[in-house]
Protein backbone atom coordinates (compact mmCIF):
# COMPACT_ATOMS: atom_id res chain seq x y z
CA UNK A 1 0.00 0.00 0.00
CA UNK A 2 1.48 3.06 -1.05
CA UNK A 3 1.45 6.03 1.41
CA UNK A 4 -0.13 9.48 1.07
CA UNK A 5 3.76 10.86 0.40
CA UNK A 6 3.71 8.29 -2.29
CA UNK A 7 1.06 9.81 -4.10
CA UNK A 8 1.82 12.78 -3.78
CA UNK A 9 5.27 11.88 -5.34
CA UNK A 10 4.00 10.48 -8.01
CA UNK A 11 0.85 13.49 -8.50
CA UNK A 12 4.76 16.00 -8.84
CA UNK A 13 6.29 13.18 -11.25
CA UNK A 14 3.47 13.49 -13.74
CA UNK A 15 2.73 17.45 -13.46
CA UNK A 16 6.53 18.30 -13.87
CA UNK A 17 6.55 15.68 -16.82
CA UNK A 18 2.91 17.28 -18.66
CA UNK A 19 4.90 20.98 -17.65
CA UNK A 20 7.83 19.68 -19.72
CA UNK A 21 5.44 18.63 -23.27
CA UNK A 22 4.00 21.56 -22.74
CA UNK A 23 6.94 23.76 -23.82
CA UNK A 24 6.87 21.81 -27.39
CA UNK A 25 4.29 21.89 -30.06
CA UNK A 26 1.71 19.36 -29.83
CA UNK A 27 2.66 18.37 -33.41
CA UNK A 28 6.11 17.34 -32.14
CA UNK A 29 4.72 15.05 -30.00
CA UNK A 30 4.59 11.49 -30.85
CA UNK A 31 1.58 9.08 -28.56
CA UNK A 32 3.83 6.53 -27.16
CA UNK A 33 2.48 2.51 -28.00
CA UNK A 34 4.21 -0.09 -25.59
CA UNK A 35 5.07 -3.18 -27.11
CA UNK A 36 4.47 -5.12 -23.18
CA UNK A 37 6.55 -6.36 -20.60
CA UNK A 38 6.90 -9.58 -18.53
CA UNK A 39 4.01 -8.58 -16.43
CA UNK A 40 1.47 -8.34 -18.92
CA UNK A 41 3.51 -10.23 -21.55
CA UNK A 42 4.26 -8.93 -24.65
CA UNK A 43 0.79 -6.95 -25.67
CA UNK A 44 1.01 -3.54 -27.72
CA UNK A 45 -1.09 -1.34 -25.76
CA UNK A 46 -1.29 2.95 -25.21
CA UNK A 47 -1.45 3.88 -21.39
CA UNK A 48 -2.66 7.33 -19.66
CA UNK A 49 -1.30 8.46 -16.39
CA UNK A 50 -3.45 6.57 -13.21
CA UNK A 51 -5.66 8.65 -11.08
CA UNK A 52 -5.86 11.79 -13.53
CA UNK A 53 -7.54 9.55 -15.95
CA UNK A 54 -9.05 6.82 -13.35
CA UNK A 55 -12.71 7.45 -12.16
CA UNK A 56 -13.51 5.90 -9.08
CA UNK A 57 -9.73 5.97 -8.25
CA UNK A 58 -10.33 6.09 -4.08
CA UNK A 59 -11.04 2.37 -4.50
CA UNK A 60 -7.13 1.68 -5.36
CA UNK A 61 -4.93 4.52 -6.02
CA UNK A 62 -3.03 3.06 -2.51
CA UNK A 63 -2.44 -0.30 -4.69
CA UNK A 64 -2.27 1.01 -7.99
CA UNK A 65 0.38 -1.60 -9.76
CA UNK A 66 1.02 1.25 -12.72
CA UNK A 67 1.58 4.32 -10.07
CA UNK A 68 4.37 1.49 -8.87
CA UNK A 69 5.29 1.23 -12.36
CA UNK A 70 5.53 5.00 -12.47
CA UNK A 71 7.44 5.95 -9.42
CA UNK A 72 9.67 3.07 -10.35
CA UNK A 73 10.57 4.07 -13.63
CA UNK A 74 11.04 7.63 -14.95
CA UNK A 75 10.45 6.03 -18.86
CA UNK A 76 6.90 4.65 -18.11
CA UNK A 77 5.62 7.74 -16.42
CA UNK A 78 6.79 10.51 -19.18
CA UNK A 79 5.38 7.95 -21.57
CA UNK A 80 2.33 7.83 -20.04
CA UNK A 81 2.66 12.15 -19.09
CA UNK A 82 3.17 12.57 -23.17
CA UNK A 83 -0.08 10.68 -24.24
CA UNK A 84 -2.30 12.16 -21.51
CA UNK A 85 -0.18 16.04 -23.18
CA UNK A 86 -1.51 14.81 -26.54
CA UNK A 87 -4.77 14.13 -25.50
CA UNK A 88 -5.61 16.96 -23.59
CA UNK A 89 -4.35 19.66 -26.56
CA UNK A 90 -5.22 18.02 -29.65
CA UNK A 91 -7.73 15.15 -29.18
CA UNK A 92 -7.87 14.37 -32.34
CA UNK A 93 -4.26 13.96 -33.44
CA UNK A 94 -3.90 11.67 -30.60
CA UNK A 95 -6.38 9.21 -32.31
CA UNK A 96 -5.06 10.18 -35.58
CA UNK A 97 -1.08 8.97 -34.11
CA UNK A 98 -2.60 6.15 -32.49
CA UNK A 99 -4.62 4.75 -35.65
CA UNK A 100 -2.04 4.90 -37.93
CA UNK A 101 0.57 3.64 -35.32
CA UNK A 102 -1.65 0.50 -35.69
CA UNK A 103 -2.01 0.36 -39.45
CA UNK A 104 1.61 0.25 -39.43
CA UNK A 105 1.87 -3.00 -37.68
CA UNK A 106 0.62 -5.14 -39.88
CA UNK A 107 0.76 -8.33 -37.85
CA UNK A 108 -0.69 -6.91 -35.49
CA UNK A 109 -3.82 -9.43 -33.46
CA UNK A 110 -4.04 -8.08 -30.59
CA UNK A 111 -4.11 -4.82 -28.62
CA UNK A 112 -5.11 -3.86 -25.04
CA UNK A 113 -6.53 -0.26 -24.54
CA UNK A 114 -4.67 1.12 -20.70
CA UNK A 115 -2.41 -0.93 -18.91
CA UNK A 116 -2.49 2.09 -16.83
CA UNK A 117 -5.23 5.00 -17.13
CA UNK A 118 -8.89 4.80 -18.21
CA UNK A 119 -10.94 6.24 -20.88
CA UNK A 120 -11.72 9.98 -19.52
CA UNK A 121 -14.62 10.89 -21.48
CA UNK A 122 -17.49 9.82 -23.20
CA UNK A 123 -16.30 10.77 -26.59
CA UNK A 124 -12.70 8.98 -26.08
CA UNK A 125 -15.08 5.83 -26.04
CA UNK A 126 -16.63 6.41 -28.59
CA UNK A 127 -13.28 6.90 -30.36
CA UNK A 128 -12.49 3.43 -29.24
CA UNK A 129 -15.29 2.00 -30.98
CA UNK A 130 -14.86 3.54 -33.77
CA UNK A 131 -10.71 2.58 -33.70
CA UNK A 132 -12.14 -1.11 -33.18
CA UNK A 133 -14.85 -0.96 -36.71
CA UNK A 134 -11.42 0.19 -38.21
CA UNK A 135 -9.08 -2.95 -37.27
CA UNK A 136 -11.64 -5.94 -37.20
CA UNK A 137 -8.70 -8.57 -37.68
CA UNK A 138 -7.28 -7.22 -34.01
CA UNK A 139 -8.74 -8.37 -30.88
CA UNK A 140 -9.28 -4.87 -28.25
CA UNK A 141 -9.75 -5.11 -24.71
CA UNK A 142 -9.67 -2.63 -21.96
CA UNK A 143 -10.46 -2.67 -18.26
CA UNK A 144 -12.86 0.16 -16.96
CA UNK A 145 -14.13 1.57 -14.12
CA UNK A 146 -16.20 3.90 -16.08
CA UNK A 147 -19.17 1.65 -16.28
CA UNK A 148 -21.37 4.65 -16.20
CA UNK A 149 -20.29 5.97 -20.06
CA UNK A 150 -20.13 2.50 -21.63
CA UNK A 151 -24.05 1.64 -20.46
CA UNK A 152 -24.61 4.95 -21.54
CA UNK A 153 -23.50 4.32 -25.04
CA UNK A 154 -25.28 0.71 -25.14
CA UNK A 155 -28.10 2.83 -23.94
CA UNK A 156 -28.09 5.31 -26.77
CA UNK A 157 -25.96 3.25 -29.77
CA UNK A 158 -28.76 0.31 -30.38
CA UNK A 159 -29.87 -0.38 -26.85
CA UNK A 160 -27.52 -4.07 -26.79
CA UNK A 161 -24.23 -4.74 -26.37
CA UNK A 162 -23.69 -6.74 -29.90
CA UNK A 163 -25.44 -3.74 -31.67
CA UNK A 164 -23.36 -1.26 -30.26
CA UNK A 165 -19.91 -2.79 -29.02
CA UNK A 166 -17.81 -4.43 -32.21
CA UNK A 167 -17.17 -7.83 -31.38
CA UNK A 168 -13.58 -7.46 -31.80
CA UNK A 169 -13.24 -4.78 -28.81
CA UNK A 170 -13.86 -6.30 -25.41
CA UNK A 171 -15.00 -4.49 -22.34
CA UNK A 172 -14.40 -5.55 -19.16
CA UNK A 173 -15.99 -3.68 -15.72
CA UNK A 174 -13.55 -3.71 -13.52
CA UNK A 175 -14.77 -4.29 -9.71
CA UNK A 176 -13.00 -3.50 -6.34
CA UNK A 177 -14.03 -4.16 -3.13
CA UNK A 178 -16.42 -1.93 -2.09
CA UNK A 179 -17.19 -0.82 -5.49
CA UNK A 180 -20.91 -0.97 -6.51
CA UNK A 181 -20.97 -2.62 -10.45
CA UNK A 182 -24.02 -1.68 -12.41
CA UNK A 183 -23.86 -3.83 -15.30
CA UNK A 184 -27.56 -4.26 -17.38
CA UNK A 185 -25.63 -5.28 -20.27
CA UNK A 186 -23.71 -7.73 -18.97
CA UNK A 187 -20.17 -6.82 -19.94
CA UNK A 188 -17.55 -9.20 -18.14
CA UNK A 189 -16.58 -8.63 -14.76
CA UNK A 190 -12.77 -8.53 -13.63
CA UNK A 191 -12.73 -9.13 -10.21
CA UNK A 192 -9.62 -8.10 -7.55
CA UNK A 193 -9.98 -10.65 -4.45
CA UNK A 194 -8.13 -8.85 -2.23
CA UNK A 195 -5.93 -10.52 0.80
CA UNK A 196 -8.02 -13.14 2.54
CA UNK A 197 -11.12 -13.23 0.84
CA UNK A 198 -12.51 -16.29 -1.14
CA UNK A 199 -11.86 -16.19 -4.72
CA UNK A 200 -14.95 -16.63 -6.43
CA UNK A 201 -16.35 -19.83 -7.78
CA UNK A 202 -16.12 -21.17 -11.42
CA UNK A 203 -14.52 -18.30 -12.33
CA UNK A 204 -11.54 -17.89 -15.08
CA UNK A 205 -8.36 -17.19 -12.74
CA UNK A 206 -6.32 -14.76 -14.50
CA UNK A 207 -2.64 -15.19 -14.26
CA UNK A 208 -1.77 -11.39 -15.17
CA UNK A 209 -0.21 -12.78 -18.42
CA UNK A 210 -2.14 -11.55 -21.03
CA UNK A 211 0.19 -13.61 -23.54
CA UNK A 212 -0.96 -17.19 -21.53
CA UNK A 213 -4.42 -15.98 -21.97
CA UNK A 214 -4.40 -14.84 -25.70
CA UNK A 215 -2.88 -18.66 -26.31
CA UNK A 216 -5.90 -20.62 -24.54
CA UNK A 217 -8.72 -18.29 -25.49
CA UNK A 218 -9.80 -17.36 -22.60
CA UNK A 219 -10.08 -14.76 -20.09
CA UNK A 220 -10.41 -11.07 -20.66
CA UNK A 221 -9.23 -11.62 -24.69
CA UNK A 222 -12.71 -13.28 -25.16
CA UNK A 223 -15.01 -11.34 -22.54
CA UNK A 224 -14.76 -13.70 -19.71
CA UNK A 225 -15.47 -12.74 -16.19
CA UNK A 226 -12.10 -13.31 -14.71
CA UNK A 227 -10.67 -12.79 -11.08
CA UNK A 228 -7.21 -11.84 -10.12
CA UNK A 229 -5.47 -11.52 -6.71
CA UNK A 230 -4.41 -8.03 -5.78
CA UNK A 231 -1.89 -6.89 -7.19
Amino acid sequence: MFSKQSLINYREGIERALDWYARFPVESLEVCISSGNRKVGKIPNVSLPPILTCPHCDKCCTECYDIKACLQYANVRNARARNLSILRRNFALYWEQLRAKLARKRKLTHFRFHVGGDMISAEYFKEMVKTARMFPHVRFWTYTKAHEIVNEYVRTHGKTKAKAIPDNLKIMFSVWEGMTCNNPYRFGTFIVVMEGQTPPKGVWHCTGDCGLCIKANRGCIIGETSWIHKH
